[in-house]
């Protein structure tokens, strides 16, 4: 899988907690999408960077889809759009992600889930979270395996026929996925699945997480107070 590739080897806030990361990140993350200052957007950028030093690659690899995205904002300025306005709209998409990928993206499934148990978050989002995480892949796999098959066929791209095919394969993964479904609701009632996922991961709230959360609340507000 390509997530299964991006995956981040060294977190240097592994350390703190999971409830902490959250909360510092969703902080940090709105003042930073609310930001109109392009020199906070680029210092946010390059802290983010220092983070993630011993991970540029990876992180370079995940901004890729980012920044793709980030194209449509730049079509208007064919049109008249200022593009300092693109810029900025450009500076938050990064910042966002990258400040997102500091907190949150080097943490596990488990720990996010159990971290979002922990401040009461829905327990039908915190499912529907895990459970689009974990079938995502087996729609991916099975997609993969068509599509591998064709090819030992020796279907060509080149074809016209194609992307008939393409669009056959991937209608009938999800009406797959679907009937996949049921029976995996089935499954999970008679194992008991009561709504909600069991916390799998201990708690320690130190001091240092109360620096963590109180840091990023004031850069939050300082950020927010120089738009």
């Amino acid at each position: 899988m390509y997530l299964d590739r991006l995956e981040y080897k060294k977190d240097l806030l592994k350390s703190f907690d999971g409830r902490c990361r959250l909360l510092s990140g969703a902080f940090l993350i709105a003042a930073l999408v609310c930001s109109k200052n392009d020199l906070v957007l680029a210092a946010a950028i390059g802290v983010s960077m220092v983070i993630l030093f011993r991970e540029l690659r990876v992180t370079f690899l995940r901004l890729i889809p980012v920044n793709m995205m980030a194209v449509a904002l730049w079509l208007p300025v064919a049109f008249g759009t200022p593009i300092h306005t693109a810029c900025i709209y450009t500076l938050r998409i990064n910042a966002a992600a990258m400040m997102y990928m500091c907190f949150v993206i080097p943490m596990s499934i488990s720990a996010i889930a159990s971290s979002l148990t922990k401040l009461k978050a829905p327990d039908k989002l915190i499912s529907l979270f895990i459970l689009t995480y974990r079938y995502i892949f087996l729609l991916h796999d099975r997609f993969w395996t068509a599509q591998k098959s064709m090819r030992l066929r020796n279907t060509s791209y080149n074809d016209v026929g194609i992307w008939r095919s393409l669009s056959a394969v991937f209608s009938s993964s999800l009406v797959n996925a679907h009937l996949r479904g049921g029976k995996v609701w089935v499954a999970m009632l008679a194992r008991g699945f009561d709504g909600s996922f069991p916390v799998t991961v201990l708690f320690h709230w130190r001091l240092r997480d109360t620096a963590l959360l109180t840091i990023s609340l004031l850069f939050s507000i300082v950020i927010l107070c120089t738009n």
